[in-house]
């Protein structure tokens, strides 16, 4: 099974995804709204996640270190972190506590350090090993569907995992909130896709605050 993927992302008029303020009870309504089997993110944007909204320095538990028992009748996602350098060894405690989740998945490839792999696996933490150097995302993907019977995966993450799913073809649809404001400088999305890329808009709702849900279909 390979399951649709989406890119969702809250960008200004000029494509940036810093230098302005994010309405985040926007963009995780639409976010949610896509009723995401999994959603997935790069260990940067997960990591900074926790040091600007998290405080770092708390402790994880003994309870921590167990999955968390699954129920049937659970509908929240699972985070899904692609983390092939470990960098979120010791800090994975901070997605296992979140609400909005139920697990966590790391994708990982056989180039990361045995120790982050120790880690996981004595914190059950389940993992996908796939790519060499780094993560062959298209096969974790298939993986996760086959795994966990994911049908669809929400990328909420920066520019580098992102570029990655248009530039290999992953992506199937890209769900962005236009804020109403030219950032000027700042990350970029879309920067490094490797060429031309054409959509089919698909969705165009004005929102609060002067921002705009646009929903385009990627062509392959």
């Amino acid at each position: 099974m390979y399951p649709e993927v989406i890119i969702h992302n809250s960008v200004s008029l000029d494509h940036a995804v810093t230098g302005f303020e994010v309405d985040l009870g926007l963009h995780y309504g639409a976010l949610l709204a896509l009723e995401p089997g999994a959603v997935l993110a790069g260990s940067t944007t997960a990591k900074t996640g926790i040091e600007l909204f998290m405080d770092i320095s708390e402790p994880e538990t003994e309870a921590d270190r167990h999955r968390p028992e699954m129920q049937p009748d659970d509908r929240r996602p699972l985070c899904v972190i692609v983390d092939s350098r470990g960098v979120l060894k010791d800090l994975l405690h901070f997605y296992r506590k979140m609400e909005h989740t139920k697990d966590v998945v790391v994708l990982v490839s056989e180039a990361t350090p045995e120790d982050y792999l120790d880690y996981l696996r004595e914190r059950e933490y389940p993992f996908i090993q796939c790519g060499a150097e780094r993560v062959d995302l298209r096969g974790a993907l298939r993986e996760l569907g086959e795994r966990f019977g994911i049908t669809r995966v929400v990328s909420d993450s920066g520019p580098d995992l992102n570029n990655v799913l248009i530039r290999e073809r992953i992506a199937d649809t890209i769900s962005l909130i236009v804020h109403p404001v030219i950032a000027g400088e700042g990350k970029k999305l879309f920067d490094h896709v490797g060429g031309r890329v054409a959509l089919e808009i698909q969705k165009a709702v004005p929102m609060e605050q002067g921002t705009v849900h646009l929903v385009y279909a990627v062509k392959k």
